[in-house]
């Protein structure tokens, strides 16, 4: 199995469905992290246009527990007796063993890629969108510098029309 280090970590990879951290960036252009915030935001946002089944939400919800609380401990969830859903999603966050928070996030990533068709286009959109206010805050930044220095050359004009005055009058005064 194709292994990689996440965060000090080995993980097996194609468990993940992915080959490298390196293929996320290449197929998307984001870091992990990156990748990882736009698809739960498309999670919380697009959710009701597609149909996940009842695994692949449990999945989901395992692999979010697993980034942000690492494995599991009867501490950090403990359903009761008769919630079949929380037992459900316990026992999906159980098997995911010891997998570090990155690779959790590459899981979760990957899964909602796989079920998700629209989620390419939809961050191909945002990261338009970031790169279009990115590129416009940069403009802005530029035109605020070009007038700074405008101002200042205006003053610098200002300051020598003054210098020169006072030298003539003064040397008028001396004559």
């Amino acid at each position: 199995p194709i292994r990689e280090q996440y965060s000090g970590e080995m993980v097996e990879l194609e468990q993940l469905n992915i080959h490298s951290s390196r293929d996320i960036i290449a197929r998307h252009g984001l870091t992990l992290p990156e990748l990882f915030a736009l698809s739960l935001e498309f999670y919380k946002e697009e959710k009701h246009q597609f149909n996940l089944s009842y695994d692949q939400k449990n999945q989901l919800a395992a692999y979010w527990r697993q980034s942000a609380l690492g494995p599991y401990h009867p501490d950090k969830l403990n359903p009761g007796y008769f919630d079949f859903v929380g037992n459900d999603r316990k026992k999906a966050w159980e098997a995911l063993g010891e997998i570090s928070a990155n690779g959790a996030m590459a899981g979760f990533c990957n899964l909602l890629e796989t079920v998700c068709p629209d989620l390419v286009p939809w961050i191909r959109h945002k990261k338009r969108e970031k790169e279009s206010k990115i590129l416009e805050e940069k403009k802005k930044e530029e035109a605020r510098k070009k007038k700074e220095v405008e101002e200042e050359m205006e003053a610098s004009k200002l300051i020598n029309i003054v210098r020169k005055a006072e030298e003539e009058a003064m040397s008028k005064q001396s004559t």
